[in-house]
């Protein structure tokens, strides 16, 4: 773990982003590589597996465009939109009903394939132990974040859950900030934002007044562009010395 001092008021609340950092959505490339062989065979593409990947990085760049910039949306649009751009790099074109399918499929290799980092459980565990409120928040649509809640056995180790759907608005957007500062019943200056993304999860929280962890498992420390995050750390068990909680973290 590295940062500088937390100064400020002992925290009552830790926050946590929920794709990339409570669990890792790197672990989950070959699940989600299903949904674009589907759209591959739907326009009769033969295109290899890179050249998928290629594809749908180049339309979710331009879904992020089209969608994204908006302070809310549903992330259901956001990935149909990003599934209809890989269809069009690729040389084809997908109606309304395959774009519902391919989002209806990844949704669901997500929540059945998902697994919580092996220190999340028990660094979870010992916060609430330490009696601090722990909530997630996350842009996700309700119809993903309940389901994944469930099958990653998070539903008694959380306090809360903020999704972009239910505040109406999404990171970097500082209403579903506040909306999940209402819920935890506290100030900012009192949270621990934890996350992998620098805008959502570090700067978002920052500008509202919140100290924040930066998450860098799945990413590579250092690369922080004008994001001055608290404390850079490798695994979510780091989060229980920052906050001066104990627990037993394997």
């Amino acid at each position: 773990m590295s940062g500088r001092p937390s100064a400020g008021p002992p925290f009552a609340a830790v926050f946590f982003d929920f794709a990339g950092t409570l669990f890792s959505d790197r672990a989950l490339r070959d699940v989600h590589l299903l949904q674009l062989r589907f759209i591959a065979e739907a326009i009769g593409s033969s295109a290899s597996d890179d050249e998928l990947r290629a594809a749908y990085r180049s339309g979710m760049a331009r879904a992020y465009r089209e969608v994204a910039s908006a302070p809310k949306y549903l992330h259901r649009t956001l990935f149909g939109a990003a599934f209809r751009e890989t269809a069009v790099a690729l040389g084809g074109a997908i109606d309304g009903e395959t774009v519902t399918e391919a989002v209806d499929r990844q949704y669901l290799a997500t929540v059945a394939a998902a697994r919580v980092r092996p220190d999340g459980i028990d660094t979870l565990a010992a916060l609430r132990s330490a009696s601090l409120h722990v909530q997630l928040v996350s842009n996700i649509d309700d119809e993903q974040l309940e389901p994944l809640i469930d099958q990653l056995g998070l539903r008694d180790m959380i306090d809360a859950a903020t999704s972009s759907e239910s505040a109406g608005s999404c990171k970097p957007d500082p209403l579903i900030y506040h909306a999940a500062l209402d819920k935890a019943g506290c100030p900012p200056a009192q949270v621990l934002f934890v996350g992998d993304s620098l805008t959502h999860d570090i700067e978002g929280p920052a500008a509202v007044g919140m100290r924040t962890a930066w998450l860098v498992a799945d990413a590579k420390p250092g690369q922080t562009g004008g994001a001055r995050p608290d404390f850079v750390i490798d695994s979510l068990s780091e989060v229980l010395e920052i906050v001066g909680a104990r627990g037993d973290v394997r």
